[in-house]
């Protein structure tokens, strides 16, 4: 495992928040969460994770919004970004690919499966 990565959670369900953010420090990552795109845009200007795992639908910035801030942002244009969403329907998943998501994970999800997607996309063995 790669020292310290860093994660940012997106997700407005608290429960979900608290399962993947254990697991995932449990698995020696750096884990920061946000409650909504907006907190997320805020903690963006002091934090730079190497991957955001990001709800789609939340208040008033969704995820697709928010992708297209994280793409324009010169901090983290490059930064891969993996949606986590009960939103399994075909135009969701195109326009996330069309926006630049990395990954396009359905609800329910397994954490062990979330856990491999991300170390494929940052090649962390």
């Amino acid at each position: 495992m790669e020292q310290h990565t860093r994660i940012l959670l997106v997700e407005d369900e608290e429960e979900l928040i608290r399962i993947v953010e254990t697991f995932f420090r449990d698995e020696g990552f750096e884990v920061r969460t946000a409650m909504s795109g907006e907190d997320a845009v805020s903690l963006l200007h002091n934090y730079t994770p190497h991957i955001i795992i990001s709800d789609v639908k939340m208040g008033n910035m969704d995820g697709f919004e928010f992708l297209e801030w994280v793409r324009k942002n010169p901090a983290t244009k490059t930064t891969p970004l993996i949606f986590v969403t009960i939103m399994d329907d075909r135009h969701s998943i195109t326009r996330a690919q069309s926006l630049g998501a990395s990954g396009y994970i359905t609800k329910p999800f397994d954490v062990e499966d979330l856990l491999e997607k991300v170390k494929e996309i940052l090649r962390i063995t």
